[in-house]
């Protein structure tokens, strides 16, 4: 007996039916109030700089600062560390304390840094041995804070470091420099001749392997530059004024007017990004021209900052960093070609402690496992798209669709008794024929595939004849009503 393909719609053509609501601003804007600070909270101690060379532990300090009142159980967490060339400078510069003040506020969690300092003033050796120990010392508040994740709630896969100046020369090399690139003077210098450790030998015993997510660079610089490898694809962020003379926007001595010899040779910002970019790997570079060292304000406190530059320069930041997470939800999996009214699963790669929003076109979700779905389909062309938000609260870019053409075989007289249409699918300047034994036909109607209507009549009869001259070519839906039942046939007119 002969077939034919009938496509059956609901009259809501291009229903969406969403499980979750994957809708969020974090990340993007300051969607808490306020922050909330914890002091002084110690995460190691270690030998600071003596000119005698006498051993004398300090303990480390950082501030962590949350978003009031987040149900999250996992945060990224961005490191800042403040400037002062190793001689001064405190985590409570105003700077500092409106980063990380900010960040709490846009939803994650951030560090106010405290490093050791000190150096003789005339001693290039020293003052390599002072950027080490910056290093050492990030890389051991690091740790800390993976020890015990769980209580700031962070995500260990989500960690940046930044800082201004100083601050970002310990964050540059905490994420470039390898145990094989230790400079020869961290292990000893006549007038300090006491090895350092390793990188991870100071500060506490805390075991953890980790990897730098991103860098905010303020008007910072790295020792060499061969440090930066392709293996190591770190998103940078890289702000400088071009008329620095502490730190020189490309490379070169800093306090060139000062000291020249007080510091090594440093490669800056331009030389960083040039390297970068040889490399492939994704930098953000904004040079403030005309701008000296600090242009966003003196950061000690005083009454200097914030000037008209902090507001750019942040929105620089959060801007990029919300960059780095953004990601792209994979296209779902499952059977393209449903039969009507049947279940089908439809399902994609679940991540620990992502959500998933399932959005559906022409078909209805039955059961939501969260990673897959069952879905009965209505008919014809359908739709099905997937976001997820990772554990974080990011919500991914929407996956790519996944076209469904749910059809159903079915017998002549089970579904249409008498219903003949002639020719069945193709039609190429020729007319549509149709006509029913028992029953009349009450009306037909034709539409494109997004369900707009094009054409219409009222008919009441056993027989009608239709010209497709009329229209034009591509794929529609041929809607019939007999005895008060809709059905659909899919037709191509060529």
């Amino acid at each position: 007996m002969m077939k034919y393909k009938l496509i059956i719609f609901f009259l809501g053509l291009c229903l969406f039916i969403q499980a979750q609501n994957c809708e969020s601003e974090r990340y993007q804007k300051a969607v808490f109030n306020t922050g909330i600070v914890t002091e002084n909270i110690i995460y190691g101690s270690a030998d600071v700089y003596d000119p005698l060379n006498i051993p004398f532990e300090f303990n480390l300090t950082m501030d962590v600062y949350e978003p009031y009142g987040d149900t999250r159980e996992k945060r990224p967490v961005v490191f800042m560390s403040f400037g002062g060339a190793y001689i001064i400078g405190d985590k409570n510069h105003a700077d500092i304390e409106a980063w990380c003040d900010s960040l709490a506020r846009y939803g994650y969690v951030a560090v106010a840094l405290n490093y050791r300092l000190g150096l003789n003033a005339i001693s290039q050796g020293s003052a390599i041995r002072a950027m080490y120990r910056g290093v050492q010392d990030t890389r051991a508040a690091i740790r800390y804070l993976l020890e015990f994740q769980e209580d700031y709630k962070i995500d260990p896969n989500h960690i940046y470091v930044g800082g201004e100046s100083a601050g970002a020369i310990n964050s540059l090399h905490t994420a470039f420099m390898e145990e094989s690139d230790r400079p020869q003077e961290t292990f000893g210098i006549p007038l300090e001749p006491f090895d350092l450790g390793c990188l991870d030998c100071s500060g506490n015993n805390y075991q953890h392997n980790f990897e730098i997510k991103g860098i905010i660079d303020l008007w910072g610089a790295i020792l060499d530059i061969n440090y930066i490898e392709p293996s190591e694809q770190i998103p940078t962020l890289i702000i400088h004024g071009t008329d620095d003379v502490i730190v020189p926007v490309d490379e070169g001595y800093p306090f060139v007017n000062d000291f020249q010899l007080t510091f090594p040779y440093l490669y800056s910002s331009e030389s960083i990004q040039q390297k970068m970019n040889d490399l492939g790997i994704y930098n953000e570079y904004y040079p403030y021209q005309g701008q000296g060292h600090l242009f966003y304000g003196l950061p000690d406190g005083v009454i200097t900052f914030p000037n008209e530059f902090w507001n750019p320069v942040w929105t620089q930041g959060h801007e990029f960093l919300f960059r780095t997470l953004q990601f792209e939800t994979p296209k779902p999996q499952g059977e393209i070609q449903p039969a009507i009214g049947q279940n089908y699963t439809y399902s994609i790669n679940e991540n620990p402690g992502s959500i998933y929003c399932w959005e559906i076109v022409g078909g209805n979700i039955v059961a939501d496992n969260n990673s897959n779905i069952v879905v009965q389909w209505n008919g014809g062309m359908g739709e099905i798209r997937v976001t997820e938000e990772n554990c974080i609260g990011v919500i991914g870019n929407i996956s790519e669709t996944l076209e469904i053409d749910a059809v159903s075989s079915l017998e002549e007289n089970e579904m249409l008794p008498g219903l003949k249409i002639i020719p069945t699918l193709l039609f190429q300047g020729e007319n549509i024929f149709l006509t029913s034994e028992k029953n009349k036909i009450n009306s037909i109607s034709i539409m494109d595939i997004r369900g707009r209507n094009i054409f219409s009549k009222q008919i009441n009869q056993h027989y009608f004849e239709l010209s497709t001259q009329k229209f034009n070519s591509g794929l529609f839906l041929l809607k019939i009503e007999i005895e008060g039942k809709i059905f659909f046939q899919k037709i191509v007119i060529k």
